[in-house]
């Protein structure tokens, strides 16, 4: 497990056992159910000398600020608050120093008064709502820095498999698919067009994961031009993975032009060889 500083959620662990909390109580687990799995699956880091201070402050931060903190839970973690302070965890007094800091102002929040207990949102399978063999396209419609010349073109997105996965949510499996993104320069208007456009390569390959929660997220002007079914594979390289691609602001854009002139580059090699 990381830690990066004294932080309540520094380090790998307290962050590990937040998520998966929530996770289960978005799952549509009980409180009491939730709460039974975290402390089963931690086991081992209950018991751990250094990892055990991470669990608990982890855990009970989380159940407090969601108004379900059990007396068990924080009786407990006061107790590993006061051992951590003697603790031989940390290798600087200065970092000892500044963690104290963190452990008693913690320490204040949890004898005070716990917020009301907060409904979690229970997660529905989420249908991504795509195609298989399916081609759709978007315009650039940002002026992104570095390659402000690709304003106005359209990128095209052939669908190759949905597949589900908990990606989300755990134990809830949600609809992902397998894409193949291209560009032009030119208003696509037909699933063929495709062929004619220009293959995006992403950091290890051409073929990415499409990662979203809501359709809400796509491109306002994302739109449906029909299935390609002479679509034309690209060879990918003899070692490659898939790139997690996600609508995230104008990220996804720039991530596309920046494949693009990755690929012009890697051609262009090929000719001069």
């Amino acid at each position: 497990m990381g830690t990066w500083g004294t932080g309540l959620f520094q380090n790998d662990l307290s962050e590990d056992v937040r998520d998966d909390y929530i996770s289960k109580l978005k799952g549509g687990k009980s409180d009491e159910e939730a709460l039974r799995e975290i402390l089963s699956e931690y086991k081992t880091s209950i018991w751990d000398i250094d990892e055990k201070y991470d669990f608990y402050i982890g855990l009970a931060d989380t159940l407090w600020k969601k108004g379900r903190l059990t007396e068990e839970v924080k009786n407990k973690t006061l107790e590993i608050i006061e051992e951590e302070k003697i603790s031989e965890r940390w290798q600087s007094d200065k970092l000892k120093k500044e963690r104290i800091k963190v452990l008693d102002k913690f320490k204040e929040k949890l004898l005070s008064p716990m917020p009301e207990r907060k409904k979690v949102s229970i997660h529905k399978p989420y249908k991504i709502g795509l195609e298989e063999g399916g081609v759709y396209c978007f315009q650039i419609m940002n002026e992104i820095e570095g390659y402000e010349k690709y304003k106005g073109w359209y990128t095209l997105m052939y669908v190759d498999k949905i597949f589900t996965e908990d990606w989300i949510v755990r134990e809830i499996q949600d609809e992902m698919a397998d894409v193949f993104f291209f560009l032009q320069k030119e208003k696509p208007e037909a699933a063929e067009d495709i062929l004619k456009a220009k293959k995006v390569f992403f950091f290890c390959g051409y073929r990415s994961f499409l990662c979203e929660e809501s359709k809400r997220e796509r491109p306002k002007d994302f739109t449906y031009l029909g299935k390609c079914h002479l679509f034309e594979y690209p060879e990918e390289p003899a070692q490659f993975c898939k790139t997690h691609f996600s609508w995230a602001g104008y990220i996804h854009e720039r991530d596309i032009l920046w494949g693009y002139e990755r690929q012009l580059k890697a051609e262009s090699m090929e000719k001069l060889i």
